[in-house]
């Protein structure tokens, strides 16, 4: 009789890149260590609170318990068997999953910046930059992702391209807009390739409309676009197969979480940059160290058709995240 399977419980706000990040997790933890896992969902009851939880969790940790758990969120059925390990990602499950890893006495392990809330209550931190004064923090090349390399389609050639939006320090105008479009047109019949794109909640209506007929009249002199989505009108999950198909990526560098995905597919990749921009420093220095390691080049849209992407600018070899998680989990468990 083999060793009892593990259980892991993922904690889960709801929001696609935070879940993302934990599904990453679970799956490198598979690569190891065969385990069931399931998922809770939670959302908050009351925002205004969230000070609050932080106080108690630090300072009052034995208030914290299932009872408070369900005080200050919603949250779907909690299972009956105990769990080996708790892990989640964004802010607002934190406190969830130091309330579950005390009620279950279970590991717990949570990736991102620990907004306040004392290291010692999580066994481990998952950053891709460190923490200062944190021991329990573990500094990945990248973070967590639910993305696998692809291969890229060899009988036409793309290039993908992923557009948010206004967020995280950037403000992008109209005029950032219509220089895209200029530029993956120019892009398109320079290198001979048509462009798959897709939008996303950030984009907005208004925006797609805008890109929309600005490709139109850029298809005009000959086929620009082979694909795309238009989030607001149309969502589709397809950045995975986009990001297998593209022969290079380009990603709006307003999401960490998109730029972080495009660096998986283990192909060249460039980030992409309004006029106004202020990103937040953990995000600042997350982009200078993917760009330090050759995973990206970051560029103004302003400047994007005056420069070529030739492989030889990006990294030759990716860092094994899947080990580097599973290993810190292996001495957890050990």
């Amino acid at each position: 009789m083999g060793p009892r399977m593990k259980t892991i419980w993922i904690i889960s706000d709801g929001l696609p890149g935070h879940f993302n990040q934990s599904i990453g997790l679970s799956e490198a933890i598979q690569s190891r260590f065969k385990h069931e896992a399931t998922t809770i969902d939670v959302r908050l009851k009351y925002k205004a609170l969230r000070s609050l939880m932080r106080f108690i969790a630090n300072y009052l940790p034995w208030l914290v318990g299932q009872e408070t758990l369900s005080f200050f969120y919603q949250h779907s059925e909690i299972p009956s068997n105990k769990p080996d390990l708790i892990i989640s990602a964004g802010g607002n499950t934190l406190f969830a999953n130091i309330a579950l890893s005390k009620a279950y006495q279970a590991n717990n392990i949570f990736s991102g910046t620990i907004k306040g809330y004392n290291s010692h209550l999580l066994d481990k931190v998952f950053t891709v930059v460190p923490i200062k004064g944190i021991k329990n923090n573990v500094v990945l090349d990248l973070p967590p992702a639910n993305i696998k390399p692809g291969s890229e389609n060899q009988d036409k050639p793309f290039y993908t391209l992923l557009i948010g939006g206004d967020g995280a320090g950037y403000a992008y105008t109209d005029t950032d807009w219509k220089q895209l479009v200029m530029a993956i047109t120019d892009i398109a019949r320079r290198d001979n390739i048509t462009w798959k794109i897709t939008t996303s909640r950030r984009t907005g209506n208004s925006v797609e409309e805008l890109l929309r007929q600005a490709l139109e009249e850029a298809a005009v002199d000959g086929a620009v676009v082979d694909e795309a989505i238009w989030f607001s009108s149309n969502p589709q999950k397809v950045v995975k197969r986009f990001l297998e198909e593209g022969q290079i990526i380009f990603c709006s560098e307003d999401s960490l979480t998109m730029v972080s995905e495009a660096i998986y597919a283990h192909k060249p990749v460039v980030t992409l940059q309004p006029q106004i921009m202020k990103p937040e420093e953990n995000d600042s220095m997350a982009l200078e160290k993917y760009q330090h390691k050759q995973f990206i080049i970051r560029t103004p849209i302003a400047s994007l058709s005056l420069q070529k992407f030739e492989k030889e600018r990006f990294c030759k070899t990716y860092p094994d995240i899947q080990k580097q998680i599973a290993d810190v989990v292996a001495a957890l468990w050990s």
